[in-house]
């Protein structure tokens, strides 16, 4: 998909897309080299392909691998759903295309950061569907942490004694199913994320940030094919995107307010860059005026990455 040189401005309705089609995004960001006082190019994000096509499952394939298959989900209903297929490679520290799913050589607790906030952005957009009353939608999304990503973290959360997580997350998906009062589906995500919360503790704050840039880069795949065509043509894929960021600006905020000096004063530059993307989204839904234009969620993306790199 080409940009255009004006973003469109639109108000969104809900569509569901079930044809074939492809998204091609390229943004290259210059900035200074983190130790030399000269300019250099260091950033350059390719969105390489996102194809969105019929199909009647949606898993993610390739974990631990530096490639990922990313591959969407639709909007809810368990069959026919909208499939986007999102290649991405390399996510090795200070790399700029390091949305894959796998963890990459030397990035281990970025990967780890990554994929936990990648659960945690399913759950997020499932809590939010579940609270609107798309019980339909929630479901789906409950369901795909442990469908898409949990292999790629269960060896790191079994080392620090956390694999009690597969459990907790599975017990949202059955509560969902079953249509458990809200009550109830929000005290098993609260648990959840204290677990994900606990999984996080032993990594850097660089560590951190980048992989939240990471997973910003993810949204922006998953939004790009959720906008194919000038409309919100797969609302599941921008849900998720939705969900993803929610997460994203909840990390950078705690960062923010306990991490050290530097940290913070970096988790406060990528809150600013994040809120940028604001004009992309409407309401959980796809509702309301915005800006269909996935280069604010790449660019925010390359602007949180080139600031956590000042770390040490």
């Amino acid at each position: 998909m080409s940009m255009e040189k004006k973003p469109r401005v639109v108000m969104a309705r809900r569509m569901l897309s079930l044809t074939a089609t492809t998204a091609t995004v390229a943004l290259t960001a210059t900035a200074p080299a983190a130790d030399a006082g000269i300019w250099r190019d260091t950033s350059s994000i390719v969105l390489h392909q996102a194809s969105a096509t019929t199909a009647t499952s949606s898993k993610i394939e390739g974990e631990g691998e530096g490639t990922t298959h990313a591959e969407g989900e639709g909007e809810g209903e368990g069959e026919g759903e909208g499939e986007a297929d999102a290649h991405a490679e390399g996510e090795g520290e200070g790399s700029s295309s390091g949305e894959g799913e796998g963890a990459g050589s030397g990035d281990s607790g970025q990967a780890l950061q990554r994929d936990l906030s990648f659960m945690e952005g399913h759950l997020r957009a499932g809590l939010a569907l579940y609270e609107a009353g798309d019980l339909a939608a929630a479901k789906t999304h409950m369901g795909h942490p442990i469908e898409e990503k949990y292999g790629a973290v269960a060896d790191p959360l079994a080392e620090r004694g956390l694999d009690r997580l597969r459990g907790q997350i599975s017990a949202i998906a059955a509560a969902t199913e079953a249509e458990a009062p809200a009550a109830e589906i929000t005290a098993a995500f609260d648990a959840a994320r204290a677990t994900i919360e606990e999984a996080r503790e032993g990594l850097s704050n660089k560590d951190q940030i980048l992989g939240l840039a990471q997973l910003v880069r993810v949204a922006g795949e998953e939004y790009a094919v959720a906008v194919e065509g000038g409309s919100i043509s797969n609302l599941h894929e921008y849900q998720d995107s939705w969900g993803f960021l929610r997460v994203v600006e909840d990390e950078l905020r705690q960062i923010a307010e306990t991490g050290d000096g530097a940290a913070r004063h970096v988790a406060e530059e990528a809150l600013e860059y994040l809120a940028e993307t604001d004009a992309a989204f409407g309401d959980i839904q796809g509702q309301g005026e915005m800006t269909l234009d996935p280069s604010l969620l790449f660019g925010a993306a390359a602007r949180i990455e080139l600031e956590a790199l000042e770390l040490g």
